[in-house]
């Protein structure tokens, strides 16, 4: 075995078995670090959290030396799986890189990240959490106001805040994802090294709600609040250390996502 690219935790309420897993592979690893190329550890931008619904960012765009306050156990135990791979890293000279995807997506998942229902559910999660970016202190539930003016849950969705700046959201095609695997076991400057990976740059909420209404014919509802939400990841460093440029804009993605759709094809590989 030349290398390995340790992806392998449940996504949810799985925290002894991630926090477990990451561990003895983390070991494994270690006692071969002689003969391993490198071992390749499959974070979350969880980590840091990037999202702002849960607590707020220390600033945005969030980047590598960003603050590590993950919550919730699927991030806690990424973070875990860091914190052993940098151990083992330390006791032992294994060859160690860390790739943090930013809510890795396929399939038609994204036609329904830029709804009224989208919308409405990030303004119920950030109220419940005193701490998030979208957190109320005087109780006011904003998703009221949205669905009352929204023709239905999956109508398409421009979101600003009230000084008209864009909601943005910045995910990441799995295929990309996969790409960046192959650069961080490639590439010599990987190694020691840890690495954000998300889309090319954020997605706005006004540029994605025309794609969607141009496509269906449905006028998207405009929407101004007095939050901003923003979920985005500084992969610059990625660029420029592994080369990593990823193939999933937004236009590109939804172009995807709709050929999947159709039945017609299954998003495996770029073409």
């Amino acid at each position: 075995m030349e290398a390995v690219i340790h992806t392998a935790n449940i996504v949810g309420d799985q925290f002894h078995n991630n926090v477990e897993s990451n561990h003895l592979v983390a070991l494994a690893c270690g006692e071969q670090a002689d003969v391993l190329d490198r071992y390749i550890y499959v974070s979350s931008s969880g980590v840091f959290p990037n999202n702002g619904e849960s607590i707020a960012c220390a600033y945005h765009p969030v980047d590598e030396l960003h603050p590590k306050r993950p919550t919730g156990n699927y991030n806690i135990s990424k973070m875990v799986g860091e914190l052993y791979a940098e151990s083992v890293e330390r006791e032992t000279g294994l060859r160690t890189v860390i790739v943090r995807p930013s809510h890795a997506i396929s399939g038609t998942t994204i036609l329904s990240q830029f709804t009224v229902a989208r919308v409405c559910g990030i303004l119920k999660i950030g109220q419940n959490k005193p701490g998030s970016e979208l957190y109320m202190a005087d109780g006011t539930e904003l998703w009221h106001q949205v669905e009352a003016a929204a023709e239905s849950g999956d109508q398409p969705c421009s979101a600003r805040d009230l000084e008209g700046r864009p909601w943005y959201y910045q995910p990441n095609d799995a295929r990309d994802v996969a790409r960046c695997l192959v650069s961080a076991l490639e590439e010599p400057g990987a190694i020691g090294e840890s690495f954000n990976v998300g889309a090319p740059s954020p997605f706005t909420y006004p540029e994605a709600a025309e794609i969607l209404a141009d496509q269906t014919g449905r006028e998207p509802l405009e929407v101004q609040l007095p939050v901003r939400w923003r979920y985005d990841h500084d992969i610059r460093k990625a660029k420029s250390w592994i080369n990593f440029n990823p193939k999933g804009d937004l236009k590109t993605m939804i172009d995807s996502a709709r050929r999947v759709e159709s039945g017609d094809y299954i998003d495996y590989v770029w073409d």
